[in-house]
């Protein structure tokens, strides 16, 4: 469990080690194609780093989006114990190829979360909805700019107890069409502009810093700028249930 960060804590976010640990992220992303990769503790603590980060960053939020205090409460229910922990399973899928730009940019947001997340973006393992595709998706080359990782979930650094947590990662114009799910849903948008719908509402452009709640089965859309969109999301409960497209 994390204590409530002072407000100096969340302006600055730890930012003088942020240059060292994104030094050292890339001399590991350099070696790690050089021979087999050999789990070690550095691994468990990149990823606590990474929750911890992210909880101090959700908790800054609270007073403008309070539907985060749901997800900090689900977080802190979950079992992270050091035997919980999954070695990791990398998978990379071509939308991995915008993750260099967006986590650059997202330093502009959370410099902390930024660099935790180059400290595993190697070892995340990418996935997409088995039920996506170009033609469902209504667009050629859809796929090749959509991918989402869990931290915490069946592919996830922990498994998870009816709760996701994890990043998505859209490529520029891309239009998530409208879809719902019976799991709340919090965005947090670790880059922007995007443009989201909600229900019946119009779109709203949303910046980059900024988050989003979606109630159960509420049918929502998404729609990136000119830049990658990268955001983290988290699944509260009934998470069993994947996301299913309007009219499909």
């Amino acid at each position: 469990m994390v204590n409530a960060p002072a407000p100096r804590q969340c302006a600055k976010s730890a930012r003088f080690h942020v240059e060292a640990r994104l030094f050292l992220c890339l001399i590991q992303a350099t070696t790690d194609g050089i021979g087999a990769r050999v789990v070690s503790d550095d691994d468990l603590s990149n990823v606590r780093w990474l929750l911890k980060s992210l909880t101090r960053g959700l908790q800054c939020h609270q007073s403008a989006t309070p539907q985060v205090s749901q997800v900090l409460t689900r977080l802190a229910e979950q079992n992270l114990a050091p035997e919980a922990f999954s070695p990791p399973s990398p998978r990379t899928l071509p939308a991995c190829a915008l993750l260099p730009d967006a986590v650059g940019a997202a330093l502009a947001v959370d410099s902390d979360v930024a660099a935790a997340i180059a400290a595993i973006e190697a070892d995340l393992h990418w996935q997409q909805n088995p039920a996506y595709s170009d033609s469902a998706m209504g667009s050629s080359g859809y796929m090749d700019g959509y991918a989402y990782a869990e931290i915490i979930g069946p592919k996830g650094f922990f498994p998870g107890s009816d709760f996701l947590l994890g990043f998505l990662i859209l490529g520029p114009r891309r239009l998530y069409r409208e879809h719902y799910h019976p799991a709340p849903e919090l965005y947090w948008m670790l880059t922007g502009p995007s443009n989201w719908k909600r229900g019946a509402a119009g779109w709203e452009k949303l910046e980059a810093g900024e988050m989003r709640w979606h109630q159960p089965f509420v049918v929502h859309a998404t729609e990136s700028s000119n830049t990658p969109l990268l955001c983290l999301w988290a699944w509260t409960n009934d998470v069993a249930e994947p996301a299913r497209l309007v009219g499909a």
